[in-house]
């Protein structure tokens, strides 16, 4: 994995772990809820259903973005060893 990368993981990993992470997801999951509660009963257009629709979506993409982080960094790092595993095979058939 290219060293810019790692630190990106890093940076947010960093970030997830704070505690103005938790305060923020805290917020949000809690804004979330309350347009569960009461924004579909005060919709009055299909408009104010997509408005709706496109907040409750970009709340759930923040809530999982340290998940989806999580896994883009395992697969990096499988695809890593995966590469490293291939190449050290290479070696051994090679002669060495």
């Amino acid at each position: 994995m290219l060293k810019k990368h790692e630190d990106v993981y890093e940076s947010y990993f960093e970030m997830f772990g704070s505690k103005g992470w938790e305060l923020y997801k805290k917020t949000i999951i809690e804004e979330r809820d309350a347009l569960f509660k009461a924004g579909f009963y005060e919709l009055k257009s299909e408009l104010e259903l997509g408005k709706l629709q496109g907040a409750i979506h970009y709340i759930d993409m923040i809530l999982s973005l340290e998940n989806n982080m999580e896994n883009m960094y395992d697969e990096a790092r499988r695809q890593e060893k995966e590469e490293d595993d291939k190449n050290y095979i290479e070696q051994i058939e090679d002669g060495g």
